[in-house]
């Protein structure tokens, strides 16, 4: 559960029960979630989904996540954010009411029954969940936590004839605005990210949460994205064609995997490629994980 106090910590000095209001061309999404393994880079043509109990959950220095449910990939991390967009202009806890079609168009999965088939396994997925996450707050200042279920309530159904409704319901744990604090989520370009592999998608998660990111090694980028490829050799390749995916849609300025087998990128207007090259012959102090 959180704390007042660390509801005050994620949101300023009174109780908030709504969503930051972020702009209809991206997705809110929180640090803590990003910089994990909870929704990992598999595709849809993986196989049947593991079902974890308690399971640890790779994350950052930092963050500390414990998940029960069925696993989690970035289609239900798509849809999550979806979820988180079309409820923060309600108040938490309150029935969310959408159309199964208008989410699927804004998603840009098929409309056919396949489509809404998919979206009801996804919204199932999430609303199936506990998950227990504790983040470290910058300075010292305590920590951030959540305990829930990522979508609290999920109905399709009309109760009393079984029939789809017509307006699908969610509701969000009013607990989960710890994880929004000011410095605490990020801002996803939708649009992008929608036209990314699932790796890229991680990718693209993981790096808007970092404003300047650090080095990486490859072996922990393939842990933190529960990435199910054994040999590192063959995640290096996949990795170095999704960083080339995010150069060429203008997400990265540029990257380097340097001679220590670390990942170095640049986000799009930020330290020029010079100054990566310099950081990238300085001594191993400063990589994460």
């Amino acid at each position: 559960m959180v704390t007042r106090k660390t509801t005050q910590l994620a949101t300023g000095n009174s109780m908030v029960t709504q969503l930051p209001i972020w702009p209809s061309e991206v997705r809110g999404m929180p640090n803590s979630l990003a910089r994990s393994a909870l929704f990992n880079c598999s595709s849809l043509r993986a196989g049947t989904r593991r079902v974890y109990r308690r399971k640890v959950v790779a994350a950052l220095k930092g963050i500390s996540i414990e998940y029960s449910g069925d696993e989690l990939r970035q289609d239900d991390s798509d849809a999550f954010m979806q979820i988180l967009h079309v409820g923060r202009i309600h108040q938490l806890g309150t029935k969310v009411r959408f159309t199964a079609h208008s989410m699927l168009k804004e998603l840009k999965w098929s409309t056919s029954s396949v489509g809404y088939t998919r979206l009801v396994d996804c919204l199932l997925r999430l609303s199936t969940t506990t998950l227990q996450v504790t983040v470290e707050l910058p300075g010292s200042t305590g920590r951030a936590s959540f305990g829930g279920s990522l979508v609290r309530l999920f109905r399709w159904k009309e109760e009393q004839t079984d029939s789809p409704m017509r307006e699908w319901e969610i509701e969000l744990e009013p607990e989960i605005i710890a994880l929004f604090g000011s410095d605490s989520y990020s801002r996803i370009e939708w649009e992008m990210r929608l036209e990314l592999s699932p790796i890229e998608k991680w990718l693209h998660s993981f790096y808007h949460s970092h404003r300047d990111p650090f080095p990486f090694k490859v072996a922990s980028l393939r842990e933190l994205m529960d990435s199910s490829i054994k040999e590192l050799k063959g995640f290096r390749y996949k990795l170095k064609f999704a960083l080339d995916k995010l150069v060429a849609v203008g997400f990265l300025e540029s990257y380097m995997i340097d001679a220590h087998d670390l990942v170095h990128v640049v986000r799009k207007g930020r330290v020029g490629h010079r100054e990566m090259q310099a950081i990238s012959r300085m001594p191993k102090t400063d990589a994460m994980f």
